[in-house]
């Protein structure tokens, strides 16, 4: 197929499958003239397309034949957004060759070489999905309910918690920006409430603020639910004991068991029996000392048997003989349970040992790797079980100390060498969604009745839904609806800050520049009448930050207006704008 008509200011974009189809369906919705250039949509997918009025080449979009029907010279944007990096830098430097001024935006996993690619993609960006969605998942896993976010360079928090009385939030909030409620009796979440909205005991309100501000209304966000357990010493120790007591096998146990046996008899036969030559016994440190140095076959010659009694000495030989016996053999399986423990640990089938309260990340992708990392970094103790495809974030793994079971997490025999049932939070993390609602199902079956959180990654939003309504699989997350924001963002650009959800709902954080006789010139933010809040705002040429802006405020061409809502009503707002 080819782009025929007049293109100019479109958006050409590369690749369609994962994040990249969501992309295209929101660029699509805003009313932007797209064009989708991948080898491998079905028909199904190009039905999509032309149902959605988005133009399809089918190609790699590797050759200049290819870049000039796509009309990248005259283009607004370009995504590059295949799952492959390779694919995506060749594109940004082809596209790059042909334009010196076009906006490229490129997915990139590999954060080293798209910190290298920043420059090749002004005034675009590389943007790695793992980093943008990764929070959401760390949020849920441990239960918080807050979520940092940074506005003109001010540190804000979102928080969501329980409204304790009635009142509306101009009353009970006024120095706070409401952000969502949603109401005790199950009803819709409402975004974007006015002042003048009033809320019941128990609905769950979600405001924006600053530390200070949250304090000065009285009120303490809600961090984790779980509390992070650094390194302490006595939980080391703990950790060690565990881990030995794990690393031996039951002949190892019956081994010691018997050796100590033998020294503790020969500790009573000693100092009953063995007599001095001046008729004195032998002190208990003394028979204590003479059966170690026996059994470990070291024989200083302190004490002699050659005066003593017959039985005495006969005692002495049954001593050595079955002593080194024991030592030699007790050490041998010693040895071997230590060998197979390291084995076991090399091919990721050890045990997680005096671990409890941790979090379980199942699925080492790049998003597992990321989610485990910022775990690990906020001070949560971390677990990880994947089937061997995540093998080479194994090391970064090992480096940090994190252990790594190889295994189906399905099944009890991993679940229970990965302590999910001591767990605290359980995030369930594979590219197959199908995989993780059945994995989600396991885990609770193992956890039962306890308020354990399960984060899902799933692609699908309408799976979302379902797995919400229908499954107790755990708290679905979508990585695309987490991500497509920032893609759309950077492509339009629009300077998104930030996703994170209220309840199951998505909300995007953004910086929007007021334009010069724009829809938001001049107008008041009570005029506006959306269901997007305008949490602050910055007036050109201004160092301070409106926070919160008065519903009487009035925005000019210049300003920065910082807004959060969700994503349709957000784009309803961008196009008035």
């Amino acid at each position: 197929m080819t782009a025929d008509g007049e293109f100019r200011g479109h958006v050409v974009v590369f690749g369609f499958h994962g994040v990249g189809r969501r992309v295209v369906r929101q660029l699509a919705n805003a009313g932007q003239q797209v064009i989708v250039v991948d080898p491998d949509a079905d028909p199904t997918e190009q039905e999509d397309l032309q149902r959605w009025g988005v133009t399809y080449l089918a190609g790699y979009g590797l050759s200049q034949d290819t870049l000039h029907v796509a009309r990248v010279a005259t283009a607004l944007a370009v995504l590059c957004v295949t799952d492959d990096d390779v694919r995506n830098i060749r594109l940004a430097l082809l596209v790059r060759d042909i334009s010196p001024d076009v906006r490229i935006v490129v997915r990139m996993a590999n954060a080293s070489v798209g910190k290298a690619l920043t420059s090749v993609t002004q005034p675009g960006a590389v943007l790695n999905v793992a980093e943008l969605a990764s929070m959401s998942f760390v949020e849920t896993a441990v239960q918080r309910t807050t979520h940092a976010i940074t506005l003109g360079g001010t540190e804000f928090s979102v928080a969501t918690l329980p409204s304790p009385t009635s009142g509306t939030f101009g009353l009970l909030w006024e120095e706070l920006a409401p952000i969502a409620v949603q109401p005790a009796d199950g009803s819709p979440i409402l975004s974007g409430p006015s002042l003048d909205h009033e809320v019941q005991p128990g609905d769950l309100v979600t405001l924006l603020g600053t530390e200070q501000a949250f304090r000065e209304a009285g009120l303490e966000p809600e961090r984790d639910t779980l509390t992070a357990i650094g390194p302490t010493l006595r939980r080391r120790v703990k950790e060690a004991v565990a881990a030995m007591s794990d690393a031996v096998d039951r002949p190892f146990r019956i081994a010691f068991g018997v050796l100590s046996a033998l020294a503790l008899v020969s500790v009573t036969v000693l100092t009953l029996g063995y007599e001095e030559p001046d008729g004195s016994r032998m002190s208990v440190l003394d028979a204590v000392y003479f059966t170690s140095e026996t059994i470990a076959t070291v024989g200083f010659g302190d004490f002699y048997f050659r005066e003593q009694d017959t039985w005495l000495r006969v005692w002495a030989v049954v001593l050595i003989l079955l002593g080194a016996t024991l030592v030699a053999l007790a050490t041998a399986l010693l040895t071997n349970a230590l060998v197979s423990r390291r084995l076991a640990q090399s091919l990721g089938r050890q045990r997680v040992t005096g671990m409890e309260g941790h979090i379980v990340v199942i699925g080492l992708g790049a998003v597992g790797s990321k989610v485990a990392m910022d775990l690990h970094d906020a001070g949560y103790e971390v677990a990880v079980i994947d089937s061997g495809e995540g093998q080479r974030f194994v090391p970064q793994m090992r480096a940090a100390g994190i252990p790594v079971l190889i295994g189906d997490a399905t099944l009890p025999e991993t679940q229970a060498a990965a302590g999910i049932y001591r767990a605290a939070g359980v995030a369930v993390l594979t590219s197959d969604d199908l995989v993780n609602i059945e994995t989600g199902l396991a885990v609770r079956g193992v956890v039962g009745d306890r308020p354990v959180p399960i984060a899902l990654r799933v692609f699908s939003k309408n799976l979302a839904r379902v797995i919400g309504t229908g499954l107790d699989a755990g708290i679905a997350r979508s990585i695309a609806e987490l991500a497509s924001p920032w893609f759309v963002g950077a492509a339009l650009g629009v300077d998104v800050l930030g996703t994170f959800y209220v309840g199951s709902t998505l909300f995007i954080a953004v910086r929007l520049p007021v334009p010069k006789g724009g829809g938001l010139d001049g107008v008041a933010i009570r005029d506006l009448r959306t269901t997007t809040s305008i949490v602050a705002v910055q007036p050109a040429g201004a160092d301070d930050l409106h926070f919160p802006p008065r519903p009487d405020t009035v925005l000019h061409a210049g300003d920065s207006a910082y807004l959060i809502g969700q994503y349709e009503d957000l784009l309803d707002l961008l196009q008035r704008a």
